[in-house]
């Protein structure tokens, strides 16, 4: 009797210490937690920030999926795809997955990150699947105002930034009649794309531009995104007059070294190439004497132009009298072409075949474009053409044509 009211303890103990060493055998080992990497001083608001999540578990994973909570005081967005790796564990290996997030604190003060859950479905030893979830500790995040760092039209928080500057052909060589392409890349480590600053403003006096699209792009590296965006113009002096593109300036606050920096690129000298002046000697004008070059060599360009005249006049019936012939067959074939370009309202065809009339008459076609009535109407047609709203009037191409026209026969 004695032996037996001493079995029932033993067996209810051993019941016991079954059922949890079954249930700790059922329960597979496993880790899930969030972090997030902060700046020692505190982030600002907008500051991308890098928050992990990174799950383990020793057990063969049939389904799984994370579910986040309302980050309603984070704009937030994932950065890249999930990493894989295997860590020694709680002495075991166990493959791990990493995600990673971008936040950006939308206010200043003391923000909240609540937990994140990970249900997860697995089999057991036996075959048998089993679902179970893991959550991670919350989090808190002190995010500063952006008020001691100044105003600035745009926040733009990088690990570094750089700005290029490309000409298409170089803005103080353009032919005249033809456009420059402007090209601004900027490139900033440590955060997406869609955080760089829209196009930047380009207007200068004597100069039309037309903005392209755009181009944004998120390179996904080791260390962090990398942001591009390219800016593109198309620009066009509006008379000979050399004008100035002014400089391009951007601020932006250095996560590194925690301050706010300006990156800029420099006012560009924008004209057509005929337009620039020529270079004169200092002693240019100044008299030597009788015996000065300058005397002397206008005596012999005035026979060589004599000279000239009389070979002209008796070569119109020659070979070169005929290739002059020929030119001027073409400019007014050109001219023919523009009145009927300018009947059918045709720009483009209008502008190509200014093009080729500034190819076969170069100087003719720099004296007439640097006139005041001819080139407005010039920058009226390519904005009709390049810009990206509709004109609110046509431009009056007939006009124009009748313009040049008379222009070019003033010229001869």
């Amino acid at each position: 009797m004695t032996a037996a009211r001493l079995c029932i303890p033993v067996l209810v103990l051993l019941t016991i210490f079954g059922r949890a060493g079954a249930r700790a055998e059922e329960t597979p080992l496993g880790r899930f937690e969030a972090t997030v990497e902060l700046p020692k001083e505190g982030p600002y608001v907008g500051e991308p920030l890098r928050l992990r999540l990174r799950s383990a578990i020793h057990a063969r994973v049939a389904t799984d999926r994370i579910v986040q909570p309302g980050l309603t005081d984070f704009d937030w967005q994932q950065f890249g795809v999930d990493a894989s790796s295997e860590a020694f564990i709680d002495g075991f290996w166990m493959p791990v997955h990493t995600r990673t997030l971008m936040i950006y604190p939308l206010r200043a003060g003391r923000l909240t990150i609540e937990p994140f859950k990970w249900r997860l479905a697995y089999f057991s030893d036996d075959g048998a699947r089993t679902e179970m979830e893991m959550v991670s500790e919350p989090l808190t995040v002190d995010v500063r105002s952006r008020e001691s760092l100044g105003d600035s039209d745009f926040w733009l928080p990088a690990t570094s930034l750089r700005v290029i500057d490309r000409w298409d052909p170089e803005p103080d060589k353009i032919p005249v009649g033809e456009m420059s392409k402007r090209t601004v890349t900027v490139e900033a480590e440590g955060l997406t794309a869609d955080r760089l600053p829209p196009l930047p403003r380009f207007r200068a006096p004597g100069v039309i531009t037309f903005a392209g699209p755009v181009e944004r792009q998120t390179i996904v590296t080791d260390q962090g995104p990398i942001a591009r965006a390219v800016y593109q113009w198309t620009v066009r002096p509006v008379s000979t007059t050399p004008a100035v593109a002014p400089a391009i300036h951007l601020r932006w606050f250095d996560i590194a070294a925690r301050r706010m920096r300006d990156s800029s690129v420099p006012e560009r000298r924008v004209a057509f190439i005929d337009a620039l002046p020529a270079p004169q000697s200092d002693d240019a004008g100044k008299s030597r004497g009788f015996f000065s070059p300058q005397p002397l060599l206008a005596s012999l360009l005035g026979f060589i132009s004599a000279g000239a005249a009389a070979y002209l006049a008796a070569a119109t019936e020659t070979g070169s009298g005929r290739r002059s012939w020929r030119r001027r067959a073409r400019t007014w074939g050109l001219l023919l072409t523009l009145r009927v370009r300018a009947r059918r309202a045709d720009a483009s065809g209008f502008r190509e075949a200014l093009r080729k009339l500034s190819k076969a008459e170069p100087e003719r076609w720099r004296r007439v474009a640097a006139r005041a009535d001819i080139a407005s109407g010039l920058a009226a047609m390519d904005a009709a053409i390049f810009s990206r709203e509709p004109a609110s009037s046509p431009v009056a191409l007939a006009v124009l044509a009748r313009k040049i026209t008379a222009a070019f026969r003033a010229a001869e």
